[in-house]
């Protein structure tokens, strides 16, 4: 499709890779979705409780307030 010296390469890649990731994610939804819907259940909780954590806490753990904040934005569906 594209070859290495496109300069559509990189964009060709990065969209497979999110097709695989949007595909990966129905199949866990269809293959057992009570499991699933833990895991983002889980998943929310564990972003929102970081979002909350005070920095001298965050620096305890290796992470400052904007790494903090951007693991806290993603969508849960993102690992």
């Amino acid at each position: 499709m594209y070859g290495a010296g496109s300069p559509f390469a990189p964009l060709a890649y990065l969209l497979v890779e999110a097709t695989d990731a949007a595909l990966e994610g129905l199949r866990s939804i269809a293959v057992n979705p009570i499991a699933t819907l833990a895991q983002l259940q889980a998943r929310a909780e564990q972003r929102r409780r970081l979002a909350e954590m005070e920095d001298h806490l965050l620096a305890d753990i290796g992470l400052n307030r904007a790494e903090a904040d951007r693991e806290a934005r993603k969508p849960v569906w993102v690992a």
